[in-house]
């Protein structure tokens, strides 16, 4: 399988992720909301891991546990803030685009800092990216 088939994939779970946060956050308290989510990952997540550790293919690295603890507290944090926000009356039309635009115009611009290609294509995704995610925060 291609792996932007599993860029598509994430993308559509990152959307449904929104909509879930959204519909969640009036009904419980942010921290716990957080925990919930996380905890709910780690038991899915195990459904996937035991037959690849009965297959013997666990690779790990402590630079790359280092690296997924901090994606780990960067997840928490995400969950926390989009709960508070939407708790807060943020519309999803402007939450969601917001915390996925956003986070897409920083995984770019980070991308380009590691050593990615710059391009003028991509440097165009990315000032639309910046534009609708402003026009969203100011406008909107």
């Amino acid at each position: 399988m291609q792996p932007v088939i599993f860029a598509i994939l994430a993308a559509v779970t990152f959307g449904l992720w929104t909509v879930f946060h959204k519909l969640a956050a009036p009904y419980i308290n942010h921290i716990l909301g957080a925990i919930i989510v996380s905890f709910t990952a780690v038991i899915f997540g195990s459904f996937f891991l035991v037959p690849e550790m009965k297959a013997g293919k666990l690779l790990t690295s402590p630079k790359g546990i280092i690296y997924l603890v901090l994606a780990g507290l960067c997840a928490f944090l995400i969950d926390y803030f989009a709960l508070k926000a939407y708790a807060k009356g943020l519309p999803i039309t402007i939450g969601g685009p917001l915390i996925i635009g956003g986070s897409l115009a920083i995984a770019v611009v980070i991308g380009f800092a590691l050593g990615d290609a710059i391009t003028l294509p991509k440097i165009i995704a990315l000032l639309l990216l910046i534009t609708g995610a402003t026009i969203l925060a100011v406008y909107a």
